[in-house]
């Protein structure tokens, strides 16, 4: 069962649990459910009967939803449950929801996991990392890391107060510093049109990361800036590193810029050489520019104004 099942998500883990038997999605919203799953409209918070009935019958149950109504589902459908169960949770927030999973699992005898695929899920999991943090393992929790491998998903497998530690850099900080670079350009008045025509590949690369977090969901966005404990820890942290490097720029000595590249180099380590070469691979996609026509005010304006 999928708690959440018309969500990306909810929609990745129904695909991942397809051959594993009879799978239904609930959510409070109608839906045409895809071909070998089953719809329930049901409050996941509030179990009706039937709602009730399927969760007795259930292996295993893949919370899906929001941080907001997280907890309440997992104790609804917790109570439910056959001894031996499996209750995931894909949150990207570990630390407050482990308490209330660690105690529904230990209450009624189920087996309890934290995932959280680090990719949007319209990409799959082929390549992908999939970050597991086990709070009451068992057998269905290695089979479900079995499953992911299965489907190409690398596991990363990390204790609930590492995931948010390390989600507070590889989410937050990220996109923080995307938002505050699509900020700053717009800020600095360039028209985006002729800035990507004229990218080098690292400006293009940063355009392309801000533009899919532009069309993807406000809220998912919003809830990472939001929900996570070390949010403001991380954006400080990007400020901070943005005052270091203005502070180095403008001194009147280069040393202090060569330490930060310095230390930066010494941070990477071994994993330097294999990430410049992504770089280098990353780069040779990124041909294909596309030119904009000039325009009558393009070909008219002068290199410069004439004394």
């Amino acid at each position: 069962m999928i708690l959440g099942g018309q969500g990306g998500v909810g929609q990745l883990f129904a695909e991942l649990l397809g051959d594993e038997g009879k799978v239904t999605l609930v959510d409070l919203r109608a839906s045409t459910p895809p071909s070998g799953t089953f719809a329930m409209v049901a409050d996941a918070c509030r179990p009706s009967p039937q709602l009730i009935a399927e969760l007795a019958d259930a292996d295993v149950v893949i919370v899906a939803l929001p941080e907001e109504v997280g907890a309440a589902a997992i104790e609804a459908a917790a109570a439910h449950l056959p001894r031996g169960a499996l209750i995931a949770e894909t949150l990207s927030v570990k630390s407050t929801i482990a308490g209330p999973l660690a105690t529904a699992a230990e209450r009624h005898g189920l087996e309890a996991l934290g995932v959280n695929p680090m990719f949007a899920p319209d990409l799959g999991f082929p390549g992908r990392p999939v970050l597991v943090s086990e709070v009451r393992g068992g057998s269905r929790c290695r089979r479900l890391g079995m499953l992911i491998e299965e489907r190409g998903g690398r596991l990363v497998r990390i204790s609930i107060p590492e995931h948010d530690r390390l989600t507070a850099s590889l989410q937050v900080a990220t996109h923080a510093s995307l938002l505050a670079f699509g900020l700053a350009s717009k800020a600095l008045g360039a028209d985006v049109a002729t800035l990507v025509a004229a990218a080098p590949p690292p400006h293009r690369t940063l355009l392309a990361l801000l533009a899919r977090i532009i069309t993807g969901t406000p809220e998912v966005y919003r809830d990472i800036q939001a929900a996570h404990p070390y949010a403001h820890e991380a954006r400080r942290a990007v400020s901070d590193a943005i005052t270091q490097l203005d502070d180095a720029a403008t001194s009147t000595s280069a040393a202090r810029f060569e330490e930060i590249l310095a230390e930066l180099a010494e941070w990477l380590g071994p994993e330097r050489e294999r990430l410049a070469g992504d770089c280098a691979e990353l780069f040779a996609h990124l041909t294909d520019i596309v030119v904009p026509e000039p325009t009558d005010d393009m070909t008219a304006r002068p290199f410069c104004t004439p004394p």
